[in-house]
C-alpha cells in the first residue's frame, strides 16, 4: 500500500520551517508536501499556486491549512473533492475580516493600517504579528521565543508587495457560500485563546459543513499550537487516516 500524502498550506508570512516539528512527525508515515507564499503578485497566485501543487501530486491527498491557508484549502475542496481524501484546518476561517454576517473576524480597518505598518517597516510588523500569535502562557513556556529563533535562523523572507497581496487576500477572500457544498470530511483544530483567527471561526465552518466535520479546542492554545503540539497532531491524523478519512 502506497503511503498517502498531506499538502500543507501556511498562514499570512509564513514558511516552511515553522511547521518543520510536525512534517518531521508526519515524514515518518505518510509524503509530506509545503508550498508557500513568498513572491505572489496577484490574489490569484494563492489559488493557482495551490492548484499546482495537487494537480501535480499523483493519487489522493489530505490537505492541511493553516489560517490563511484554510481559505485556500476550503476553496480546493470544492473545485476537487474527488482529489482530496479529507481536510485538517489549524486556526481557520472563511471569512478573515467582518462584516454585518460575520463579528468575530478582524476588522477591515486595522488590516489597512497593517498594510501601512507593513510598508513603513516591515521587520517590524511581522515581529507584532508573530508576537500575537502566541498566548501569554506560550511566551512563558519558551514557545515564542522558540519560533522566533526558526524565524532568524530558517525563514527567507519575503517581498513587501507579496506580503501586502497577502493581506489584501486576507481582506477580501470569502468561501463562506462554499462551506455548505463540501462532502470531505474535515478535522478543525482551534486554539481556545487563538487572537488571529478566533475559535467561533472554525465552529462556523464546522456548522455549515455539518456531519463531515470534527472540531477540537485546545484549552490554553494560541494561533500555532501545532509548533509545540506535534505530536498531538501526528497521532490526530494517524487515527483519521486509518479511519479511510473518516474523521
Amino acid at each position: 500500500m502506497k503511503p498517502s500524502t498531506i499538502i500543507i498550506f501556511p498562514g499570512w508570512g509564513m514558511e516552511k520551517a515553522a511547521f518543520q516539528p510536525i512534517i518531521k512527525s508526519l515524514s515518518t508515515i505518510c509524503n509530506v508536501l509545503c508550498t508557500d507564499w513568498r513572491g505572489v503578485k496577484e490574489l490569484s497566485d494563492f489559488r493557482e499556486r495551490a492548484i499546482q501543487l495537487l494537480t501535480s501530486t499523483p493519487g489522493t491527498v489530505y490537505l492541511m491549512g493553516w489560517s490563511l491557508g484554510s481559505l485556500v484549502t476550503l476553496e480546493l475542496a470544492n473545485l476537487y473533492p474527488n482529489k482530496i481524501e479529507g481536510l485538517i484546518l489549524i486556526g481557520g476561517t472563511s471569512r478573515f475580516t467582518n462584516d454585518m454576517h460575520n463579528t468575530f473576524g478582524w476588522e477591515q480597518r486595522i488590516v489597512e493600517r497593517m498594510k501601512k505598518q507593513l510598508q513603513r517597516n516591515k521587520e517590524e510588523t511581522l515581529t507584532s504579528f508573530y508576537n500575537a500569535m502566541f498566548t501569554k502562557s506560550e511566551k512563558e513556556e519558551e514557545f515564542h521565543h522558540q519560533f522566533m529563533e526558526v524565524v532568524q535562523r530558517d525563514y527567507q523572507g519575503d517581498s513587501t508587495y507579496s506580503l501586502l497581496t497577502g493581506l489584501d487576500y486576507l481582506l477580501q477572500k470569502d468561501v463562506r457560500m462554499q462551506l455548505n457544498q463540501i462532502q470531505t470530511p474535515c478535522l478543525l483544530i482551534h486554539g481556545k485563546d487563538d487572537q488571529i483567527c478566533l475559535p467561533e471561526s472554525s465552529s462556523f465552518i464546522a456548522e455549515r459543513i455539518g456531519g463531515k466535520a470534527q472540531l477540537c479546542i485546545l484549552e490554553k492554545a494560541g494561533h500555532i499550537p501545532f509548533f509545540y503540539k506535534a505530536s498531538a497532531l501526528y497521532a490526530t491524523y494517524r487515527k483519521i487516516s486509518r479511519k479511510g478519512a473518516h474523521l
